[in-house]
């Protein structure tokens, strides 16, 4: 169980997270920072109205326990299939969002870390970058919590298409992944093979450097295309 998350809290700060059968019993918190719609109960409120939060959610703990392999072969599960989730919802039903709710919900993971024990923060969103790293709020609160002891992993982005300033979408790093003090992920594509040598970079994966301070980014790159994962139910 070292290797599968047991005991640990990662927060997912995104469009919410549905109660699915794959994640029962672990979602251990749920706050939502979207204002609530009237006549919408809380349970509602922290549900995945996108579908974005839950299917990261499935690929960082999903247990496999609603998985069907026809091929005999072993569920599908998550990363950490027996860590917990602290569900920050962040992301309206049309996976929009401001920086200031994303701040407030790394704050509240900040303050939540003792009590669930939270090593991570999983970051699978972003915008463009519009200032230093060294001045953006965002990357501050991410900063911030590095400095707590929770490790702050951030999507690159899909700017890697980008072409609207000639740069073939190199630049094209989002925020707060131009942070140096969190882990910035990059999307590739398997070909099906168990082996590495036949990986490819995603077209749509973010390149770096950073923009203004020209941090090479991303830090790591990870299957990006044909993931399973788990959709609201």
């Amino acid at each position: 169980t070292a290797y599968q998350g047991s005991g640990v809290g990662i927060a997912v700060i995104d469009s919410g997270v549905s109660p699915h059968t794959d994640l029962k019993d672990r979602i251990v918190y749920s706050e939502s920072f979207i204002p609530a719609k009237a006549g919408q109960s809380a349970g509602d409120a922290v549900k995945d109205w996108f579908g974005h939060g839950t299917h990261i959610a499935g690929i960082v703990a999903g247990n496999g326990a609603s998985s069907t392999r026809l091929d005999g072969k072993k569920p599908l599960k998550g990363m950490a299939s027996l860590a917990n989730i602290v569900n920050l919802r962040v992301l309206d039903e049309y996976g929009s969002g401001y920086d200031s709710d994303v701040i407030d919900a790394i704050n509240r993971a900040i303050s939540l870390k003792k009590k669930y024990n939270i090593r991570v923060i999983n970051l699978s969103l972003g915008r463009p970058v519009f200032d230093s790293y060294l001045n953006d709020p965002l990357c501050l609160a991410t900063e911030k919590a590095w400095k707590s002891g929770i490790v702050v992993v951030v999507a690159a982005g899909n700017y890697g298409r980008n072409n609207f300033v000639g740069n073939e979408g190199y630049g094209t790093i989002a925020a707060p992944g131009n942070d140096p003090y969190v882990i910035t992920v990059g999307a590739m594509k398997h070909a099906g093979t168990g082996t590495r040598v036949d990986d490819t970079m995603a077209s749509y994966s973010s390149k770096g450097p950073s923009q203004l301070d020209h941090v090479v980014k991303p830090d790591l790159v990870a299957p990006g295309n044909r993931v399973a994962s788990l959709m609201p139910l």
